[in-house]
């Protein structure tokens, strides 16, 4: 997962580098990305109708052609001098409350509203706040799922966004795994903020899980789908079971669906490039 805060470094002055992209793209990014070429974190900046990563690199080309390296689509890329700032005070003032489906998404420090149902996310990363297609996507199919006595198992669960809105749903239990250790940590603070039971977070591979549940959500990429949607059909309870995936792009579409045959989604949702699906046993 992606960190945002680090040491200031001691300099009086940094630069700060501005690129355009396309919405959403962020997630397609490298790690190196941002644990060598930005540590000192990423924001994701919406001015004049437009999608900004903003960095603070240490090496400011390197940094350009690492992202223009990544394949995404770059756009205009301006380089400013300014003062060193106060990276916490910069996640106060970029994040904004976010409304998904029946719930806004927030920050600890966003107001609340009476009548509004919130989920609490720490801002600390790029990922994981509900600004992405995909997540958008995978919540736009839970929404209309009866999760009520339900077990579920939540496949990269990151910030644990989709865990949290599960249990809000009504599901019985959740069991929310992600291979990187950052972002159960990360998890583990959001359900603290919620004050959220009934999630059990682990910190392992995808082939390492037993049992069998009643929902599983699986916002991955179409390479993790390659190699593990064996086991994740066999995950996925045989009876009444349902499946929802995410993280494809519109020319992946026709291998991902090859992936879970004979099973045939009963719903498609398509954001911008992004698709999901929902399948039943």
């Amino acid at each position: 997962m992606k960190k945002t805060f680090s040491e200031h470094n001691r300099h009086a002055t940094e630069k700060r580098v501005d690129i355009v992209i396309d919405p959403g793209a962020q997630e397609l990014l490298p790690d190196e990305i941002y644990t060598v070429h930005s540590p000192s974190g990423l924001w994701i900046v919406e001015e004049d109708e437009a999608t900004v990563l903003r960095a603070y690199p240490e090496h400011v080309e390197s940094y350009i052609e690492a992202v223009r390296a990544s394949g995404i689509r770059v756009g205009n890329v301006t380089i400013t001098e300014e003062p060193r700032r106060d990276y916490a005070d910069m996640a106060r003032k970029y994040f904004r409350p976010v409304r998904v489906e029946d719930i806004v998404i927030r920050a600890p420090w966003n107001r609340k509203r009476k009548g509004v149902v919130y989920i609490t996310i720490e801002p600390g990363m790029a990922f994981g706040t509900g600004r992405h297609e995909s997540t958008r996507l995978m919540m736009k199919m839970m929404r209309d799922v009866d999760f009520s006595g339900k077990q579920v198992l939540d496949l990269g669960c990151g910030s644990g966004l989709l865990s949290l809105y599960a249990r809000l749903k009504g599901a019985k239990s959740v069991y929310a795994v992600d291979n990187d250790l950052d972002a159960i940590l990360s998890a583990q603070k959001n359900l603290l903020l919620n004050e959220a039971s009934g999630i059990e977070l682990v910190c392992a591979g995808l082939e390492d899980i037993r049992g069998r549940y009643g929902v599983v959500l699986a916002n991955l990429d179409i390479r993790t789908f390659a190699l593990y949607s064996t086991r994740i059909k066999e995950l996925w309870k045989k009876r009444d079971g349902i499946l929802i995936i995410s993280g494809i792009i519109g020319r992946e579409r026709k291998e991902a669906l090859g992936l879970f045959l004979p099973c045939e989604p009963v719903t498609e949702v398509r954001k911008n490039s992004w698709r999901g699906y929902l399948f039943e046993r």
